[in-house]
């Protein structure tokens, strides 16, 4: 306590330097030893304006010892780092300086600095060390560049290298995850600074070695994103082309290693131009980044949806494939509406995992691997679970929502839940390593992080606390990427991983057969998402709708109507692979084709409900696109315009010609109401009209005075629902004399006038008058 009384009254004579940036908080060094003797070795510069550093809280000062504002002007960003430092690699670090001050900072230094004697005890060092919020004084100092003028808001881009026989980074004795602290100083003042990580292996250290730790690295292969070829459906609806062969028949090496040149993926691109539903342009060249970067990483678990797997061009190596489309389970027993799922056209055949092994085989690998059931938006409960395992699933893939328990130390994320249905097997996700994975800081607070290489370096800082926790006790970690995780990162996360010889990477399968951390029949209560379960209703009612007009048209509107049932009999897998097409279209039975548009509607619904975060863009271009199939489709029967009508005598004939776009007759009513009570038309009117025709029908107008009105047509199916377009037909009467009544009445008309005319010249006067 002596000893930091007389620090804390140095500290109002003197500042320290970069490297001796929490030299003024020597409780903590007291803790840690010997780290105070080198500490109190390191020479002091007295600053000339007698300030002290106040970088670690919020706010900056001046020159002149003056508070300016709370938030800094000047900061640091981590753009690369080493990730692992071994005997022979050195160090090199770059960052990004930014000034966003309205005036220009002078000339400065960038000095680099760590604690070789310092070792994280607890997950709360290394979380308040990220958050600039440890007192962990970082004496030794390994290596420092000089950082010019920076304009207002610009930024400087430094390098420092780091020789490994560079006398810090050589004296570092154990392995393991060391404080590393960035400080920018100009003049006598540090205006920024940065804690990160640095971690060293045991490579070359006369250490002794410990058991690596379990580590799983999983990565769902889906879509982000699904289009929809608007011209294609309408092909589809007139069936005026037969639709290109399905991804599925496309030629498959037998070497199932990635095919990522560019031939194969411009004839995957051809093969694949003529399809409703497609992936984007983005989304293949995605596929093809994913696929070499899957190629370089055996070690990684690729858990693939069956449809992205065999549509996109690039097919890598997988260890498992999960619910078609990305089903979002979660979602689907959250909102605990079985009906509303199967009225948008979404059965549970559609998404179990006989059918993701179906669509797997279908993209022409014979062997199927395991089935993974990976979380959607919501957590999975014990119906999620249930639900997941009588479709198929015995595995499934959490994040650390599902213990959200916290323990002293990790352990293994193995978990068997007792459902109704029968065991299954959670593997959850290690929250931390998770969140950093997934592109995400630990917390604002953690400023390092904010790029990728600051949280490479906490990664790999965390992954070896983790080893280090516990380093004789055998445990299975999970850590996952998320869906539209970058290529980019995965190869340098997986880079890292494979170089770090405290882990040992693992497979699902392995991980999966671990002694359980808990076995039990209960999870965690439900937190569903109100606003995505609210999304998801109303999405499952557009769809509904949807569907709802399709089968009209097979029920009410086509001459040979079909039963539904009929429509459920045909075989969804044929269809969507179109190989009813020609007959369909040389056959005056329109079950196949009508079945064929339910199929591409429902195709479009699944991939509707994915678990992706919603609101997604692909739900809303599914949802849109299975509107825009039901609209056109009804609006192939219509009402053409027709020109207005003139009535010259108490009726009138009015014709109106109906057209039929859709290859297959229909039979419709036609009806007509005028706005006028004197002017009116016939009601209804029943029309059959041949396929890829016109026919005309007629209605009567009846007209009691002159006058005008308009007569609004529209078409109704064989129920009396309406549909499609609506015609109005101007009617302008005209009273003229046609026939012996009028004839009569003018006659009449005229005798009374006479009658009068007499009367006037022969009546008697009055005497007065």
């Amino acid at each position: 306590m002596a000893l930091r009384q007389e620090e804390e009254q140095a500290g109002k004579r003197v500042n320290l330097p970069g490297v001796l940036r929490h030299c003024t908080r020597l409780a903590h060094a007291l803790a840690a030893g010997v780290a105070v003797v080198a500490m109190l070795a390191a020479p002091l510069t007295v600053y000339a304006n007698d300030t002290t550093d106040t970088t670690d809280s919020s706010d900056t000062t001046d020159a002149t010892g003056n508070q300016t504002e709370n938030q800094p002007k000047q900061s640091i960003a981590i753009t690369q780092s080493t990730p692992i430092v071994t005997s022979k690699s050195g160090y090199r670090v770059t960052a990004v300086i930014s000034n966003t001050d309205s005036t220009a900072t002078s000339s400065g230094t960038l000095h680099l600095t760590t604690n070789a004697l310092f070792t994280f005890v607890s997950r709360t060092d290394i979380q308040n060390w990220a958050e600039n919020n440890a007192p962990i004084p970082t004496p030794n100092e390994l290596g420092s560049v000089d950082v010019p003028s920076i304009p207002a808001g610009g930024t400087a881009t430094v390098t420092i290298e780091v020789n490994a026989n560079q006398q810090t980074l050589a004296s570092i004795g154990s392995w393991g995850p060391k404080p590393l602290m960035l400080s920018y100083i100009v003049g006598n003042q540090i205006l920024a600074d940065l804690p990160s990580f640095l971690t060293r292996s045991s490579d070359g250290l006369n250490t002794a070695t410990t058991p690596a730790m379990n580590l799983t690295v999983a990565m769902p292969y889906t879509a982000s994103g699904w289009q929809v070829d608007n011209k294609a459906i309408s092909n589809r609806i007139a069936e005026t082309t037969t639709s290109s062969t399905s991804t599925s028949s496309k030629s498959n090496s037998t070497d199932k290693a990635d095919k990522s040149d560019n031939a194969d993926a411009s004839n995957a691109a051809k093969a694949t131009d003529t399809q409703a539903i497609s992936l984007s342009e983005q989304d293949a060249d995605t596929a093809r980044s994913l696929g070499q970067t899957f190629a370089k990483h055996r070690s990684l678990q690729v858990i693939a949806d069956p449809l992205y797997w065999r549509q996109s061009a690039v097919q890598p190596s997988i260890a498992g494939i999960m619910q078609p489309a990305d089903f979002d389970i979660t979602a689907y027993t959250a909102l605990d509406d079985t009906a509303a799922y199967e009225k948008a056209g979404i059965t549970t055949e559609q998404w179990n995992a006989k059918q993701a092994a179906a669509w797997y085989a279908d993209g022409g690998d014979s062997e199927t691997p395991s089935a993974y059931a990976w979380q959607g938006n919501n957590c999975w409960t014990l119906d999620a679970l249930t639900a997941a395992r009588e479709q198929g699933y015995d595995t499934v893939i959490a994040d650390a929502s599902f213990d959200a328990d916290q323990t002293e130390a990790v352990h293994t994320g193995t978990y068997v839940v007792h459902t109704p249905a029968g065991d299954v097997t959670v593997l959850k996700e290690q929250s931390t390593l998770g969140t950093l994975a997934k592109g995400q800081a630990t917390s604002t607070d953690a400023q390092a992080e904010s790029s990728d290489a600051g949280r490479l370096a906490r990664l790999i800082a965390q992954s070896a606390f983790y080893q280090m926790e516990q380093p004789y006790t055998s445990r299975y970690l999970l850590m996952t990427f998320s869906r539209t995780t970058e290529a980019s990162w995965i190869d340098q996360v997986m880079s890292a991983f494979e170089q770090a010889s405290w882990l040992n990477l693992t497979d699902l399968k392995t991980m999966a057969k671990a002694d359980p951390y808990n076995v039990s029949d209960s999870v965690n209560p439900d937190k569903a998402d109100d606003a995505n379960t609210a999304n998801t209703r109303s999405a499952l009612r557009q769809l509904a709708d949807s569907r709802h007009d399709i089968m009209r048209m097979a029920t009410s509107i086509l001459r040979n109507e079909i039963d539904s049932d009929e429509v459920s009999s045909l075989d969804p897998q044929a269809l969507a692979r179109q190989d009813a097409n020609d007959t369909a279209s040389h056959s005056n039975d329109p079950t196949q084709w009508i079945g064929s548009l339910l199929v591409l509607h429902d195709d479009m619904a699944l991939r509707s409900m994915s678990g992706s975060p919603q609101p997604t863009a692909t739900r809303k271009a599914m949802v849109k696109a299975a509107k825009t199939l039901a609209s056109d489709l009804l609006n192939g029967v219509r009402i053409n315009p027709s020109e207005s009508v003139s009535v010259f005598s108490e009726s009138a004939k009015m014709p109106i010609t109906v057209s039929n776009d859709l290859p297959y007759a229909v039979s419709v009513q036609v009806n007509s109401l005028t706005d006028s009570m004197q002017i009116v038309t016939s009601r209804t009117a029943d029309i059959d009209i041949p396929s890829h025709s016109d026919a005309q029908v007629t209605f009567t107008i009846r007209v009691s005075t002159s006058g005008s009105s308009t007569a609004h047509v529209s078409l109704t199916d064989r129920e009396g629902n309406s549909f499609g377009n609506t015609q109005d037909t101007a009617i302008t009467s005209v009273m003229r004399i046609s026939d012996a009544s009028g004839f009569i009445i003018i006659g009449f008309a005229v005798l009374l006038g006479i009658i009068g005319l007499w009367r006037q010249f022969h009546r008697k006067k009055d005497p007065d008058e």
